[in-house]
C-alpha cells in the first residue's frame, strides 16, 4: 500500500471513531476535566518539543529499537512513545489526534479505563512492532487503541449513525492489521478492551437495577 493510501486509511479510522464518540455514548459519561488526556499530552508533548528544538538526538536515544531492546534496553518500549519518527508534521498530527481521540475516549470510559486502554494497546503494538516495524517511535499506537475502543462502544451501544461510523473505523483497523501495520495491532487490542469494558458496564448496570 502506498504512503498516501495508508495515510488516508489512518485518517478514516481515526475520523470515523472520533465522529462516533464525540456525541454522547451510553457509558460512564464523565463530566470532569479529562486529566488523563491532559497528562498524556504533557508527558508526550514536552519530549517531542525538545526533540525538535534543543535535543534532536532524543529520537535515536529513546526510539523503539528491537536490537537494543533485545540487549536489555527494555525501557525503550515506553520511551519510544514520547518521541516522534514522522517529522514535525507527524508529531503535530499525533498530538492533535491524541487530544481529540483522547478526549472522546476519556468522556466515554473515564480516566482509569482510558489509561488501561492506552497503555495496554501501546505496549501490545510495541511487541507486534518487533515483527512489522522494529525501529520507530510515536504515540500514534496509543491513539489507535483508544480510537478502536470508541468504535467498538459505538457499534455495541450507540445510535444508528454511531454504529455505522464505528463499523467503518473497525473495518479500516482490520485492514491495517491484515497488511501488517503496527497500528492494526494497537487497534485490535483497543477493540477487545472496549468490548470487555462495554460488556462489564452493561452487566454492572443490570445488577444494580435488579437490586437485592
Amino acid at each position: 500500500m502506498t504512503a498516501s493510501l495508508l495515510a488516508a486509511l489512518y485518517a478514516v479510522v481515526l475520523a470515523t471513531a472520533f465522529a462516533a464518540g464525540i456525541r454522547p455514548l451510553p457509558t460512564l459519561q464523565q463530566r470532569r476535566w479529562p486529566w488523563a488526556t491532559t497528562v498524556g499530552l504533557l508527558i508526550i508533548g514536552l519530549p517531542t518539543l525538545a526533540q525538535f528544538t534543543v535535543a534532536p538526538s532524543l529520537l535515536q536515544g529513546l526510539e523503539r529499537n528491537w536490537t537494543l531492546i533485545g540487549q536489555g534496553q527494555v525501557w525503550r518500549l515506553l520511551t519510544s512513545l514520547v518521541v516522534q519518527d514522522g517529522g514535525i508534521a507527524g508529531a503535530i498530527f499525533n498530538l492533535v489526534a491524541l487530544a481529540m481521540i483522547g478526549f472522546a475516549a476519556e468522556k466515554a470510559w473515564g480516566a482509569k479505563r482510558w489509561i488501561v486502554i492506552a497503555v495496554t494497546g501501546a505496549l501490545g503494538a510495541q511487541l507486534w512492532g518487533k515483527v512489522v516495524q522494529p525501529i520507530g517511535g510515536g504515540n500514534s499506537v496509543m491513539v489507535f487503541s483508544l480510537a478502536a475502543s470508541i468504535a467498538v462502544l459505538a457499534v455495541l451501544r450507540g445510535a444508528a449513525v454511531q454504529r455505522i461510523l464505528g463499523l467503518i473505523s473497525l473495518v479500516g483497523a482490520v485492514v491495517l492489521l491484515i497488511i501488517g501495520d503496527i497500528h492494526g495491532a494497537a487497534a485490535a487490542i483497543g477493540a477487545v478492551l472496549g468490548a470487555v469494558f462495554a460488556t462489564s458496564h452493561v452487566l454492572d448496570g443490570a445488577r444494580q437495577s435488579s437490586g437485592p
